[in-house]
C-alpha cells in the first residue's frame, strides 16, 4: 500500500520547535517551579499551588472551544503571535511584581490559553498529508518539551532560581520566532460572520465529530485519574522505593519517546482504527495487570508494554481524528475537539482522586476498564 508523502518541509519543522518551546515552558513553570517552590519554600502554600495549577487547566479547556473561531474571524497569524505575546508578558510579570499572589496566578491562566492556538495549528498542518507519522513526531515533540521542562527546570533551580525562570520568557520569545518562520497559515475569511452563524457552524462540528468526541473525552478522563495516585500506588501499593518509582518513570518515558515516530509510522501503513483500538486494549489490559500481585521486574516489563500501548494509539487516535476533519473548518474542529480533551483532563484527577478513597488499585483498575469499554465502543462502530 501506497502512503502519502510526509510533510517534513523546514516550514513544519519551525512550527514544531515552537510548539515543544511552548509545552517546555508551560511544564517547567505549572509542574516543575510552582510545586517546587511550595515544596522548598514559604512563599507559596500548596493550597495555592492546586488553585494555580487547576486555573492553568480551565483556562486550557475553555479557551480551546473559542479559538478557532477567533482564527477564522481575525485571522491564524494575528491570534497565534497575540497568544505568544501575551504569554511573554505574562511570565515577566511575575518577578517584576515581586512573585505576588495575582501576577502568579495570571501567568497560570494565561499559559492555559496562550498554548491554545499553536496546537490547533500544528494539528491542522499534520493533518495533511501522511497523518499517522505526522502525528507521532507531533507528539514525540511534546514529550520531549514536558521532560525537558520538568527535568531541565528542577536542575536549574537548584542552581540558581532566577535563571531558571527568566529562562522562560525568552525561550517563548525564541518559541514566537520560531512561529514566524513557520509559514503561511491561511483560514476561511468570516470576519462577517454572525453570532448565529458562529453557533451553527459549532453545532455542525459537534455533529460530524460525534463518534470523535466520547472517545476523546474518556481518553482524558482515564488517564487523568490516575495522575494524582500515581505515586501512592507505586510506593504503597506496589512498595516500590522512591528511586525505583522515579526509574519506572523514566522508563515508560523514553520508551514512549523512542516509540511515537516509528508506532505513528505504521499508522500509514496499516488501517488507523484497527491500531488505536489495538492500542486502547493493550493499555487497559495493561492496567488492569498493574492491580494484580506483581514482582518487581514483572511491574518494569508491563509499565514498558503500556508505553508501547500508548505510542500505539495516540497518533494513530489523531490521525483518525484528522480524517474526519474538513478543511474548511479545521481550526474550529480542532479547537472544539481540544476542549473536549481540556475538559476531561481537569474532570478525570478528581474523579480520580474521589475512588481512591476506595484504593489507589481501584482507579486504575477502573482507568483500565475504561479504556477496554473505549476499545470495544470504537470495535463495534461502523
Amino acid at each position: 500500500m501506497k502512503t502519502a508523502k510526509l510533510v517534513m518541509d523546514k516550514e513544519f519543522i519551525f512550527l514544531l520547535l515552537a510548539l515543544m518551546l511552548v509545552e517546555y515552558v508551560r511544564a517547567a513553570y505549572v509542574i516543575s517551579y510552582l510545586p517546587v517552590q511550595a515544596a522548598v519554600s514559604n512563599q507559596f502554600s500548596v493550597a495555592f499551588v492546586g488553585l494555580a495549577v487547576s486555573l492553568h487547566f480551565i483556562s486550557d479547556a475553555f479557551s480551546n472551544f473559542q479559538i478557532g473561531f477567533l482564527m477564522n474571524r481575525f485571522g491564524v497569524k494575528k491570534v497565534v503571535s497575540l497568544s505568544f505575546i501575551l504569554c511573554t508578558l505574562a511570565l515577566i510579570s511575575v518577578p517584576l511584581l515581586q512573585f505576588n499572589s495575582f501576577s502568579i496566578l495570571l501567568a497560570a491562566i494565561v499559559l492555559g490559553f496562550g498554548a491554545c492556538p499553536i496546537w490547533i495549528i500544528v494539528l491542522a498542518r499534520a493533518s495533511n498529508g501522511a497523518r499517522g507519522s505526522n502525528m507521532g513526531l507531533v507528539y514525540f515533540c511534546w514529550l520531549v518539551g514536558i521532560a525537558g521542562g520538568v527535568i531541565l527546570m528542577n536542575y536549574l533551580m537548584d542552581i540558581h532560581l532566577l535563571f531558571a525562570y527568566w529562562l522562560l520568557p525568552v525561550l517563548m520569545l525564541i518559541g514566537f520566532i520560531f512561529f514566524k518562520f513557520s509559514g503561511e497559515h491561511p483560514s476561511p475569511n468570516k470576519e462577517n460572520q454572525s453570532f448565529k452563524e458562529v453557533l451553527l457552524q459549532a453545532a455542525v462540528v459537534l455533529k460530524r465529530s460525534r463518534n470523535i468526541l466520547p472517545g476523546t473525552l474518556m481518553q482524558s478522563i482515564a488517564v487523568g485519574m490516575m495522575i494524582p495516585i500515581l505515586p501512592t500506588f507505586a510506593l504503597q501499593d506496589l512498595q516500590f522505593k522512591y528511586s525505583q518509582y522515579t526509574l519506572l518513570i523514566v522508563s515508560a518515558g523514553l520508551t514512549a519517546a523512542v516509540f511515537m515516530i516509528p508506532l505513528g509510522r505504521l499508522t500509514d501503513h496499516f488501517k488507523t482504527k484497527g491500531m488505536f483500538i489495538s492500542g486502547f486494549a493493550l493499555f487497559g489490559a495493561g492496567l488492569i495487570l498493574l492491580t494484580t500481585t506483581l514482582s518487581l521486574n514483572l511491574v518494569f516489563l508491563t509499565v514498558i508494554a503500556l508505553a508501547l500501548a500508548y505510542t500505539t494509539y495516540l497518533p494513530s487516535w489523531n490521525a483518525y481524528v484528522a480524517s474526519s476533519i474538513h478543511h474548511e473548518d479545521q481550526n474550529v474542529s480542532w479547537g472544539i475537539i481540544s476542549s473536549f480533551q481540556g475538559v476531561g483532563t481537569m474532570l478525570g484527577p478528581i474523579i480520580g482522586g474521589l475512588i481512591a478513597t476506595l484504593g489507589s488499585g481501584v482507579t486504575i483498575l477502573i482507568s483500565g476498564l475504561l479504556f477496554i469499554v473505549m476499545a470495544l465502543f470504537y470495535f463495534v462502530l461502523k
